[in-house]
């Protein structure tokens, strides 16, 4: 049949209208077997056949009676549709990708039946078809790509808000709906949880310092083996809180960790908590992931990038006090307190040799010195503290005091020229 009308597209849209049901129903199949993350339980389906429905109604409409662009409305359904996959995380390309198959199974059933347009005006006919069709598609993907965003920010706001409110209870130590805060956070409570801080050394733009944290909250989950997608809440724009899901309590391994920032080279510096289970361990895990913090900012640079709780326990309970800490570290260690460059030698020399049980020859090794420089230097480090390895107490108290000054420097040492500071080696 070849069609004689005046206007050859509005006979083309009739004839698309008599059968839009049949054609509207092989879209949603086409499009829900093509994008199978459209396909995610009934009402989402029922929401994508009405906004498909509306958009063919209303593509036919403008293909018939083409009005001008700028008055172009998206189908109510289509708004409602885009909000929707928003709210469910679903990408905006696939949204992009339905349009694009809709778009082009529209041209091809319109394109059957222009070949029946009489051949004077067939060309120009498909001509204008698809320039129709383009602007009219281009004009509601436009629409629904904006209220897909709009929905997209609001909705992660106000989630981001209410995991806020749900974190906060937990770490008060309230009665909580266990069963109710796992779904609204989606992460389990009932698992082994390790904490943790993560924060910026300077100001960045707030989509950069998302970035980073995102990438650094990766880095973490593999280094530390978690079970489950980590649980992340914004504490401000240059912090966050992480918490991440063990399969088993166990020890973190220090290297492992260490070589998440190192391998990165990412401006953010972590403080972790130990593995601790349940809710109550929840909430103790970022209570020990704040204290490492506390060394973190106390020492500052001679802090590793990642510092663990379980690394520094003895400082992290002391640090919140850093006054009392450098009293205690200047009893303890008497004129090796002083921070100059002498005492700062015999300090390190005196840590390696506790750490190595007392053995000289150890310690020479691991700090390629000559056994003799070891033991002059062991010999005026413990006449500058004034104590005696047979008294077990006060070796405890310096070997505290020792890891303080190397994890906390100036932060717990006495001025240099200090009154009764030793003098020269």
């Amino acid at each position: 049949m070849v069609l004689v009308d005046d206007e050859p597209l509005a006979v083309i849209a009739q004839q698309m209208r008599a059968r839009s049901e049949e054609f509207i129903a092989e879209l949603v199949d086409a499009t829900t077997s093509q994008i199978r993350i459209l396909v995610r339980d009934p009402r989402m389906v029922d929401l994508l056949q009405a906004s498909i429905t509306e958009n063919i109604v209303a593509a036919i409409h403008h293909m018939e009676h083409e009005v001008p662009q700028n008055t172009v409305e998206a189908p109510t359904a289509a708004i409602v549709y885009a909000r929707a996959l928003a709210q469910r995380d679903v990408p905006l390309s696939a949204l992009n990708r339905a349009y694009r198959i809709v778009h082009a199974r529209f041209l091809d059933t319109a394109m059957c039946y222009a070949q029946n347009v009489v051949p004077a005006r067939r060309v120009q006919t498909i001509i204008e078809l698809v320039n129709r069709s383009a602007r009219w598609v281009d004009r509601i993907c436009d629409q629904v790509g904006s209220a897909y965003e709009r929905e997209r920010d609001s909705w992660v706001s106000n989630r981001s808000s209410l995991r806020q409110q749900w974190v906060a209870q937990l770490l008060s130590g309230g009665t909580v709906d266990v069963r109710r805060a796992e779904e609204a956070l989606q992460y389990g409570l009932g698992a082994v949880h390790v904490a943790a801080l993560l924060w910026t050394d300077t100001a960045l733009p707030d989509c950069q310092a998302l970035t980073l944290f995102s990438r650094a909250r990766c880095q973490l989950a593999s280094a530390l083996g978690s079970a489950a997608e980590p649980l992340m809440v914004p504490v401000d724009e240059r912090e966050v809180r992480v918490w991440f899901s063990l399969r088993a309590p166990g020890a973190i391994e220090p290297k492992a960790l260490a070589a998440v920032s190192q391998a990165g080279a990412l401006p953010i510096r972590v403080a972790l908590g130990r593995g601790e289970d349940g809710v109550e361990g929840f909430r103790r895990s970022m209570a020990q992931a704040e204290r490492a913090k506390a060394v973190a900012l106390a020492g500052d640079h001679r802090v590793p990038r990642v510092v663990a709780y379980e690394w520094v326990m003895p400082l992290a309970l002391m640090a919140g006090d850093l006054d009392a800490l450098r009293d205690f570290v200047g009893c303890a260690l008497g004129d090796l307190a002083v921070d100059d460059e002498r005492n700062g030698w015999l300090r390190a020399t005196l840590h390696e040799f506790l750490a190595h049980n007392r053995s000289f020859a150890a310690t020479a090794e691991v700090m390629t010195l000559h056994r003799n420089t070891v033991q002059y230097r062991i010999a005026q480090a413990m006449r500058c503290c004034r104590a005696s390895f047979d008294d077990a107490d006060a070796m405890l108290n310096v070997q505290i005091a020792l890891d303080a000054c190397r994890w906390l420097g100036p932060a717990v040492l006495l001025p240099a020229g200090h009154h009764g500071a030793a003098s020269g080696l």
